[in-house]
């Protein structure tokens, strides 16, 4: 053997191995945002379904609140009953495949107008819970709604105000 042949086998290198240690962290890195990546996405399919029925029964009842709204409006007090307590009930068919109920309930106040003419202010309050046939509850009501009709002395509703409107579920 002659003295080169023996100095290139003498001759190591000290990061010898550490290619292989380098891919094998890459790989293990690569693996671990695979695995969140599908956990991510298993989770999103799996909370859709949820989100979806939550969301189409919250705009259930804000169709139906709406609806109330437009019914109590356009029903005429006739003036000299304007500020006599009332209350009704609303009742929706399949709305996003929900049933949906609204109660409702007046309050009232007078004022005087700009012009010095006094106007009756009729609140009125709505909740909006799925229809079970019986009146809803604080803690099934999913819309609560407070709105100001306000009435001329002829009874006509001159304005509407929504002074609240708050999502409960």
């Amino acid at each position: 053997m002659t003295t080169h042949e023996h100095d290139a086998g003498a001759h190591r290198h000290e990061d010898r191995g550490a290619a292989l240690i380098l891919a094998v962290a890459f790989v293990v890195m690569i693996g671990a945002i695979g695995a969140g990546l599908a956990a991510l996405v298993t989770s999103s399919v799996n909370n859709r379904g949820t989100l979806e029925r939550v969301r189409d029964r919250q705009y259930a009842a804000d169709a139906a609140v709406e609806d109330a709204i437009v019914q109590v409006r356009a029903a005429s007090t006739g003036g000299a009953d304007a500020c006599q307590s009332v209350s009704g009930v609303s009742r929706t068919q399949s709305i996003n495949t929900w049933n949906m109920r609204v109660d409702w309930r007046s309050a009232c106040g007078v004022i005087r107008g700009g012009d010095g003419l006094v106007l009756v202010q009729r609140d009125v309050i709505f909740a909006a819970c799925v229809d079970t046939n019986v009146a809803c509850t604080d803690s099934s009501v999913i819309i609560r709604a407070q709105v100001n009709f306000e009435q001329a002395a002829s009874g006509a509703v001159t304005k509407t105000y929504v002074q609240s409107w708050s999502m409960n579920q």
